[in-house]
């Protein structure tokens, strides 16, 4: 029903706001879906540096936790599928998938030292930082991929994976095997 949803509004050209009327007068779908396919088809313009402010901005108005839930955010997620189908982010979404999505390429980082999450933009750090061992539960240890010169926070990398499970269930499981741009596809005037 949603890949449906999304391919109608997009084949069709309907512009943001009779979309958004479409989507939401529509009883057959779940506030989640009608989210997901708003985020996917009319992604609103992140510009440089502003993903994490994006995400802080939504955990606050949420009164979420600023470090994150450790689980499945469905909203938070729908920020990733916008700055995914958005110019900006485009890309370094899909590096992220592929960098950190393959666990045997994932680990946390050895030492000392911190860091930034760049999807969330809160403080990591490394397995010895602050004077003792990281707990590997801890939503502030950073983690890295072979894959990737960036860290990642854990309460991101669930998002990304939930992110990546929305859109392969639009574009198909092989989307990242696709390296078309995937930004700019929508009927955003």
């Amino acid at each position: 029903m949603v890949k449906d949803c999304i391919e109608y509004l997009l084949k069709n050209k309907i512009g943001p706001k009779e979309g958004e009327k479409l989507i939401r007068e529509s009883q057959k779908l779940s506030d989640d879906e009608k989210l997901l396919i708003y985020s996917y088809c009319y992604p609103r313009k992140i510009g440089d540096y502003e993903l994490p402010k994006f995400i802080i901005n939504y955990r606050k108005s949420a009164g979420a936790n600023l470090k994150g839930t450790l689980g499945r955010d469905h909203r938070e997620a729908c920020i990733l599928v916008e700055a995914y189908r958005g110019l900006q982010y485009s890309r370094f979404i899909r590096h992220l998938m592929h960098a950190f999505l393959k666990p045997e390429l994932l680990n946390s980082v050895e030492g000392e030292g911190e860091e930034k999450c760049p999807v969330c933009g809160k403080p990591i750090y490394y397995v010895g930082s602050q004077d003792k061992v990281m707990d590997p539960e801890d939503e502030t240890l950073a983690f890295m991929s072979s894959e990737s010169s960036v860290c990642m926070c854990k309460d991101c990398l669930i998002q990304l994976a939930y992110c990546y499970e929305l859109i392969s269930s639009i574009e198909g499981p092989d989307f990242l095997t696709k390296w078309g741009n995937s930004a700019g596809k929508t009927s955003n005037p």
